[in-house]
């Protein structure tokens, strides 16, 4: 029995020690008890191939007051390619459960990386400097003032695999599933003629890296220098998309001339293997220049013909341009009435309870700041909007209050609670409303 019993004090034990090995995981949610908010790092993959592209993305978790992110540091990329994913207008925010406690989360930075060096890389150093409103209580009857936190982001550590070996010869860092297609914009032209090339490469993978193959044109062929477009699909975790390289050309003697297969080596990550991609090849053919242009000496029928109904076709041309120009001013008075509609209907304020909503407000607020001249006002920290708001012709009533109404709303939509959605009192309506007619009134002098 002695044996039994130490045996099950040496199992409790054992399972202390594993509790306490995974205490950080549990850490993370009950330090937040006090409503400060935390940050996550998280990446698409983390054993990538050299030259494969992988999202990493910044989480922000909060609970019921939305913080102010009034600076930012990026981390360190050493190892790395990197390009920051273009923010969105607003940043969206959804109602998550960690550990059986409600946040809600928005993602709030996005990097695509490509390692260039194989082995252990980490990634590390993004900080926020935040601004979180005080609750809705006072000390003293004094009202709380903000506190300002700095946030630091979990390290990350990418563990890059490097490219199987042998390499091919011509590898210029295709890694991902593609396609390669040449076409010309004609197979029959005449010498001096200008011809259009066009080398496209179709997939998914690292289309922002990768180097595509030259146009290779026989020698009697006069070129410009190609151009370059990409077309990427959005919101998509693995770039895709297209890239065009377009040149023009023109053929200086005549005969019939191969432009040879393009050639790109790919490396697909899935089969972990690599493939050529080779393009059809292209027979132009180039014919002498034809004498076109006939003897002027004596104008043909045809052009005596034009020449005789001339007056006709003057005047239906001008009765055309007169009523154009009417039909113009009808329009443009319109508009002009549906304008100044439009500017009383948005300073006389919402009707329905959806539509005198935090959100809607809130929307109406920043359309108005743009009409202003401020761009995308929704993007912008408090700093930059106090600063970008000194530089629009409002008064200094204005400037004082409209940042305070931003946050108030704010309280309102980042909050878990289900009441966002309701009406909001009349006074705050009639301040926002009044706030608007301001902005509306400095668009319209400037």
């Amino acid at each position: 029995m002695v044996t039994d019993s130490a045996r099950y004090r040496y199992y409790l034990l054992f399972l202390l020690l594993i509790a306490l090995f995974y205490t950080p995981a549990i850490t993370g949610a009950s330090e937040n008890q006090d409503n400060k908010p935390f940050l996550t790092s998280s990446t698409s993959n983390t054993h990538p191939f050299v030259g494969q592209e992988i999202l990493l993305t910044y989480t922000l978790y909060f609970r019921d007051i939305a913080p102010k992110i009034s600076s930012e540091k990026n981390p360190s990329f050493q190892g790395l390619w990197a390009k920051e994913n273009v923010p969105d207008r607003f940043i969206k925010s959804i109602q998550t459960t960690i550990q059986g406690e409600h946040f809600r989360s928005a993602v709030v930075k996005q990097f695509r990386l490509v390692p260039i060096q194989s082995g252990m890389i980490t990634v590390s150093g993004y900080k926020m400097q935040c601004v979180l409103p005080p609750p809705n209580m006072t000390t003293g009857g004094k009202e709380l003032s903000d506190s300002h936190i700095q946030i630091t982001a979990p390290a990350l550590v990418i563990s890059a695999r490097a490219l199987p070996e042998p390499v091919p010869e011509g590898f210029s860092g295709a890694v991902g599933n593609f396609s390669l297609e040449v076409h010309a914009d004609k197979l029959n032209l005449r010498i001096g003629e200008p011809l259009s090339l066009t080398l496209k490469l179709t997939g998914a993978g690292s289309l922002y890296t990768l180097e595509l193959p030259n146009l290779h044109l026989p020698e009697s062929f006069r070129q410009n220098p190609p151009e370059r477009t990409t077309t990427l699909k959005k919101e998509s975790e693995l770039t895709s998309g297209s890239i065009t390289s377009t040149l023009i050309a023109w053929p200086q003697s005549e005969g019939d001339f191969q432009i040879p297969a393009q050639r790109l080596v790919a490396f697909n990550p899935e089969t972990r293997q690599f493939s050529t991609l080779l393009s059809k090849p292209l027979t132009i053919t180039v014919t002498r220049a034809q004498e076109a242009m006939m003897s002027e000496e004596k104008p043909s029928d045809t052009a005596l013909g034009k020449k005789i109904n001339f007056f006709p076709l003057l005047t239906g041309a001008i009765l055309i341009i007169v009523l154009l120009i009417t039909g113009i001013s009808f329009v443009l008075r319109n508009k002009h009435q549906k304008d100044t509609n439009t500017a009383l209907d948005n300073t006389a304020g919402l009707r329905s309870d959806s539509d005198n909503s935090a959100g809607k407000m809130k929307q109406k607020l920043l359309t108005a700041l743009e009409k202003a001249g401020i761009n995308s006002p929704g993007c912008l920290t408090r700093e930059e909007l106090k600063q970008a708001l000194q530089e629009i012709n409002i008064t200094d009533e204005t400037q004082t209050e409209l940042p305070g109404v931003l946050d108030s709303l704010d309280k309102i939509i980042y909050s878990p609670s289900e009441k966002k959605e309701t009406r909001l009192p009349e006074g705050m309506v009639a301040k926002i409303n009044a706030l608007v007619h301001e902005l509306i009134k400095s668009g319209g002098s400037r």
